[in-house]
């Protein structure tokens, strides 16, 4: 594509820090979420999935890694994505469970974009004084989110915070983690639509809100671009 630059092996090595977090897909539907171990000799080391992250068509998964399988890794490093093509080399089950697999002389790299809203789907909590309301983010970016929430909620309660640019707490379920992340926001706009209230919210607390957002958001592009370097 004309927007791909590339980079050599040792460069992405350079960049890459262990731990950081890598999308692999493969035949069959295969799709999981991994983290970098290390490299070694040209194969780069990533950690094999547990069985509760995939759902039960791609159970057992060692069937869908045998050596040879065609993979495509994705990864977010400082703004950008790189993806390559990989071939499965071993997988050890016994201890650490660990994919050994290629590693390209050349990677492809991709600026993401920035300030993008996403449309999604995240179960929420809202807390107003010591009542929660249950709703769902619809739209998330980086500055905030849209919330909607029934509208047999406490509109004047909400409206009374809103106009005195008080801080509420908001509770969302990401999924990628087994518990709720909190945030502290305000409450920028309220407008209503059938049965439903929508509350523009921004973050309160923007730097460790910012740290969990911004991995959502790297998860989301990561999905959405699931295309940019197909299976040959």
């Amino acid at each position: 594509m004309s927007t791909d630059t590339f980079i050599g092996r040792g460069e992405l090595i350079a960049k890459v820090a262990i731990a950081t977090a890598i999308h692999i897909t493969g035949g069959g539907g295969l799709k999981y979420r991994s983290k970098v171990v290390g490299y070694d000799s040209g194969l780069l080391i990533t950690a094999l999935p547990a069985a509760a992250q995939l759902p039960e068509s791609q159970t057992p998964f060692e069937s869908f890694l045998g050596a040879d399988t065609a993979l495509v890794m994705r990864l977010i490093v400082d703004g950008n994505i790189y993806a390559f093509g990989s071939k499965v080399k071993v997988q050890y089950q016994e201890g650490c469970k660990l994919l050994l697999s290629s590693l390209p002389e050349k990677i492809q790299i991709r600026k993401l974009r920035a300030g993008v809203r996403y449309p999604c789907v995240l179960q929420a909590g809202f807390l107003l004084g010591e009542t929660k309301y249950r709703g769902v983010l619809i739209n998330i970016s980086e500055g905030g989110c849209l919330l909607r929430m029934k509208l047999t909620s406490n509109v004047d309660g909400i409206k009374a915070i809103m106009e005195n640019d008080k801080t509420s707490t908001l509770n969302v379920r990401f999924p990628f983690d087994s518990s709720d992340s909190s945030f502290h926001i305000k409450i920028k706009s309220l407008s209503q639509e059938t049965g439903h209230l929508l509350l523009g919210l921004s973050y309160a607390d923007s730097e460790e809100t910012a740290v969990v957002v911004k991995r959502y958001l790297d998860y989301m592009q990561l999905e959405q671009l699931s295309e940019y370097l197909t299976l040959s």
